[in-house]
């Protein structure tokens, strides 16, 4: 079984820590991006459900 020298260890072990760390990255701003987009569509929901109860009290119609 060959050893390794330790520069070449290191830097295997860098390697693997960057590859760690970049998927950790990918994982968090994906989970990000999600909760991002949930929030944008819950807050246009609950605007578009103002805008028609606002319409509805207006125009007199009850709603649906």
């Amino acid at each position: 079984m060959p050893r390794f020298a330790p520069a070449r260890v290191s830097l295997v072990l860098l390697v693997v820590l960057v590859v760690f760390v970049v998927l950790v990255e990918l994982v968090v701003l994906d989970v990000l991006v999600v909760l991002v987009v949930l929030v944008v569509l819950d807050v246009f929901t609950v605007f578009v459900v103002l805008v028609r109860r606002i319409q509805a009290a207006v125009s007199g119609r009850p709603l649906p």
